[in-house]
């Protein structure tokens, strides 16, 4: 993949690695959709009810469900107006975290990988213990940064999701981290990652696509 050769060929190998890459990439952006906006709904609304311990705040309450329920009838631009709102207010609250989360997801789907890494990355930094929003966001900010072409970024967010096997994500984590590593030329451990997840039985999608990937990196 990132195969550094010199000569007549440098140019070839180059202009090969990056039709690769392009052609992975929109593959994936097919499994991306996990963290799409219609997922992590369910994820957030989950998460939020069964953690109400935390010390409530009515203000931040309401922005928070009207952003869900913007979100919900495809009002993004309005809803990140309010998650904007809420989460310059009201930050250190449970709703203003998770408000963080979502502005993630609505960046990275809007195209804007930065933004989008920079407010999961917020969210990641604030909330050190979720046991769906948590991992989704490592997910997420893995997505945005291979948007970004941050390639070993990403694979060290990837690195950290598939760390707990019993997640909710990590099958998704770990056809992730395959197939980074295969980009970034690691084909062995590339193959070894993608071997492992077809042991688990994966759904169908995943499994689809780790047999291609394994095949592809089998060339």
């Amino acid at each position: 993949m990132r195969t550094r050769k010199r000569g007549v060929r440098e140019e070839d190998e180059f202009l090969s690695t990056m039709e690769k890459v392009m052609k992975l990439i929109v593959r994936h952006r097919e499994t991306a959709i996990f963290v799409g906006i219609a997922f992590v709904i369910g994820c957030g609304l989950l998460v939020y009810f069964l953690s109400r311990g935390e010390t409530e705040n009515p203000q931040a309450e309401l922005l928070y469900t009207q952003a869900i329920g913007m979100i919900s009838v495809g009002r993004t631009q309005d809803a990140e107006k309010v998650l904007t709102q809420l989460t310059e207010n009201f930050q250190n609250t449970r709703p203003g975290k998770i408000g963080l989360y979502y502005l993630g997801v609505i960046k990275y789907h809007s195209g804007n990988f930065a933004a989008a890494l920079d407010y999961f990355e917020k969210f990641l930094t604030l909330q050190k213990k979720d046991y769906l929003l948590r991992p989704s966001a490592l997910l997420g900010a893995g997505c945005a940064a291979e948007g970004l072409k941050d390639y070993k970024r990403a694979l060290g967010y990837y690195k950290k999701l598939i760390k707990d096997k019993d997640s909710k994500f990590y099958l998704l984590g770990l056809l992730a981290y395959g197939r980074v590593n295969g980009i970034l030329g690691n084909t062995e451990e590339a193959k070894r990652a993608f071997k492992e997840l077809l042991k688990k039985k994966p759904p169908r999608q995943i499994d689809a696509d780790a047999r291609f990937y394994l095949g592809y990196f089998n060339k």
